[in-house]
């Protein structure tokens, strides 16, 4: 009995073992420089530190309490890191496998099967240190699972107040995530509303849908506003959520079409093959899911105009937001050709055939497998995901800092693990090019108040706090020596 049930999940049990190998292979990643600062920002908030008041950053609480979860349960080290993220995928691996057969999407069974490998394990494919638990890809997981309990709540009438009170929970966990995916979100709750009223009335979906939707979206939102009422920073969190974004986004000097430009290409070439499969399967749409594939397809076409949206951004890594809606769209475009092909040529075994249909999906994976290998197997002089791109900038301080040293880094936040120091002013020292005048002003007032022992400036950022705030440079250069002069940057001491 238990070998029959292996052999009918084997193909579950074979995309599992993929995607788990790549997760492991991936594990040692040095986390890139937005990941350290998630888990200083986590283990400040582990010490009993106050979100934004102790450590400021533009980011909404979901993000930090997603490391602070996984440095709770695994530990603070990158491995740790990446091994609760992969758990999260494999969950979301087995939610996929669950939910996508009850749509009969494919002709082949096994392709439901396939699904997760055409999204989680296309992630793990292209991610680099930079792309490796970015919020943008995180964020697929509660997306899908608000998608699928709209089309459940739609087709049926069971249980009606819970799931959509989860919606609205999810809704909730979503923009105390990322604000910007607000759209995506109003988008997927209209396309909801339009199909609900072909058969039912307004009065049904303000007491069946709205109320409980708005009552579940207030749990998440209550947690939030109790802590932010607590502590007393409502400031900062207007701030953070509406007075910065709008100010940000209209900084000229950092809208770079180039980097949009270099992103798409990015993206483009890591996921040729299943983009052409997806436009296929685009045209595969039936009109028995009609709902469920007007979701997905609003994910793909918001979620693009979300990313579009983030100018002074357009980092490669938010393109992680359009995974699922390209994966569900590649698989049935591939279902397509599979179909017209295998009843062309007539294979006569299924074990020709099996083996047929595993080299065309690794002829599909060839270029995504081939960036993976490069980066979990370095080869020559290359460096791969494990070398520490930090550790030369920061070995010598390592030597003599002292434990009741301070330190604060004007550059990559990695510096501080690495140290094993935590930053003691709230200025976050990242995303310097992204401070305000009114920031500017604060951080001179942090740094004059309290000055740290060690001082670390990247290349140009020089040049920015002294553009920026002749003061504040003018202090730094009073109060401090030149200690050692790295690749990135220089160490100062104070005199």
């Amino acid at each position: 009995m238990m070998l029959q049930n292996i052999k009918n999940r084997l193909d579950i049990i074979s995309v599992l073992l993929i995607i788990m190998t790549m997760g492991l292979l991936h594990s040692p990643t040095v986390l890139g420089g937005d990941q350290s600062l998630f888990v200083i920002i986590s283990q400040l908030l582990d010490s009993g530190k106050i979100l934004y008041k102790d450590l400021f950053d533009y980011k909404q609480p979901g993000i930090f309490l997603f490391y602070l979860l996984a440095g709770k349960t695994l530990g603070w080290s990158d491995v740790s890191i990446h091994l609760f993220e992969l758990g999260y995928w494999i969950l979301f691996s087995i939610l996929l496998f669950y939910t996508i057969r009850s749509y009969s999407l494919f002709r082949a069974d096994y392709l439901n099967s396939l699904l997760p490998l055409f999204i989680v394990g296309s992630y793990y494919c292209n991610a680099t240190i930079f792309h490796l638990t970015q919020l943008e890809a995180l964020i697929n997981v509660p997306l899908f699972l608000m998608v699928w309990l709209l089309d459940r709540a739609y087709k049926t009438g069971n249980a009606l107040f819970v799931t959509y009170l989860t919606i609205g929970v999810l809704i909730g966990v979503i923009l105390l995530s990322k604000l910007v995916f607000a759209p995506i979100i109003f988008f997927f709750l209209l396309i909801h509303f339009i199909f609900t009223l072909r058969s039912q009335s307004l009065k049904y979906i303000l007491v069946k849908q709205i109320i409980p939707l708005f009552v579940g979206f207030v749990i998440p939102l209550s947690i939030f506003l109790a802590y932010v009422f607590t502590h007393q920073i409502e400031n900062l969190v207007v701030d953070i959520y509406f007075k910065i974004p709008t100010s940000v986004i209209t900084l000229a000097d950092q809208i770079d079409p180039d980097r949009l430009l270099s992103s798409i290409k990015w993206f483009i070439k890591q996921m040729l093959a299943l983009l052409l499969l997806a436009v296929i399967g685009v045209f595969l749409i039936t009109k028995k899911e009609s709902h469920f594939f007007s979701l997905i397809i609003a994910w793909g076409v918001i979620g693009f105009g979300v990313i579009l949206m983030q100018k002074t951004s357009w980092w490669s890594y938010h393109f992680q937001l359009l995974y699922v809606p390209i994966g569900v769209f590649a698989v049935m475009g591939l279902d397509f050709v599979l179909y017209h092909f295998l009843r062309k040529i007539k294979l006569g075994t299924p074990l020709i055939k099996g083996l047929l249909i595993i080299t065309i999906i690794s002829l599909i994976f060839s270029n995504q497998l081939n960036t993976f290998w490069k980066g979990v197997a370095p080869q020559g002089d290359k460096k791969g995901y494990t070398f520490d791109y930090a550790k030369n900038d920061a070995e010598n301080i390592i030597n003599v800092i002292k434990p009741e040293d301070t330190i604060f880094i004007c550059g990559n936040p990695r510096m501080y693990l690495l140290t094993s120091h935590l930053p003691e002013l709230s200025i976050n020292g990242w995303i310097l090019e992204y401070y305000l005048d009114y920031q500017w002003e604060d951080f001179y007032d942090q740094f004059k108040n309290k000055l740290p022992t060690y001082l670390f400036v990247k290349n140009e950022y020089d040049k920015l706090i002294e553009s920026k705030h002749a003061k504040l440079w003018e202090l730094m250069m009073k109060e401090y020596t030149e200690v050692d002069s790295v690749k990135n940057g220089k160490w100062y001491k104070r005199i």
